[in-house]
């Protein structure tokens, strides 16, 4: 399945051998490590491990790993996926952006694009994802999209030798009625949901650990 997702300013694209030091690049920050769990500091090795597993996943439908690809800057500024529960019909939606790209709107842009992939054209009937209590600039992207709030997992993580809450967010397609390709999540379910969000912040993400053995899912 070639997948080339576009937006305005983004292409959200599959990953390839030339994109290992970038990614090493941008997951090699402190602050981003703490957030999602990362090694620190983040080694080449990793990143290429992370990317050799990604055409199979992609492949299978299992899993797609994508990079976030800035039209304007041509680079890479962080990476979206979402992973698919098909028993369920359902996908999981994990990313990250790199610490000098946030607050610049690429994880919400991001965020609404992969919603529609998995509603529209994968069939899916829940996305549902899941970030730090804290980590409000996160969960703002979440609201952000049209995800509600489902629940809080309470010490659910471990980092840093801290436990940390989780909060968990969920979409149903029927949540956001009649879905057109110039539609976003959130202007679908604001007539059932009656709100509106007005944030410009962005986010590091959440659970997406690239090249670590155990992802935080």
């Amino acid at each position: 399945m070639a997948i080339k997702l576009e937006t305005e300013h983004l292409c959200i694209e599959p990953f390839t051998n030339d994109d290992v030091c970038r990614i090493k690049e941008l997951a090699n920050d402190k602050e981003l490590a703490n957030i999602l769990g990362l090694p620190h500091p983040y080694k080449l090795e990793f990143a290429q491990d992370w990317i050799d597993m990604q055409p199979e996943l992609i492949k299978s439908g299992i899993e797609y790993p994508l990079g976030i690809v800035s039209k304007e800057l041509r680079e890479i500024v962080g990476t979206i996926t979402l992973r698919i529960d098909k028993g369920n019909n359902r996908g999981e939606l994990g990313y990250w952006i790199g610490k000098n790209y946030w607050g610049k709107g690429f994880a919400t842009e991001a965020v609404n694009r992969m919603i529609h992939f998995g509603f529209i054209e994968l069939g899916l009937n829940k996305i549902w994802a899941s970030a730090l209590s804290r980590n409000r600039s996160s969960i703002k992207v979440l609201e952000k999209a049209g995800l509600r709030k489902e629940g809080t997992l309470r010490q659910n993580r471990l980092l840093l030798n801290t436990y940390e809450d989780v909060d968990v967010y969920g979409i149903l397609k029927t949540d956001i009625g009649a879905f057109d390709a110039n539609m976003t999540p959130a202007e679908g379910a604001k007539n059932i949901y009656d709100w509106v969000i007005d944030s410009n912040e962005d986010v590091s993400g959440k659970f997406i650990e690239p090249g670590v053995g155990e992802l935080k899912w």
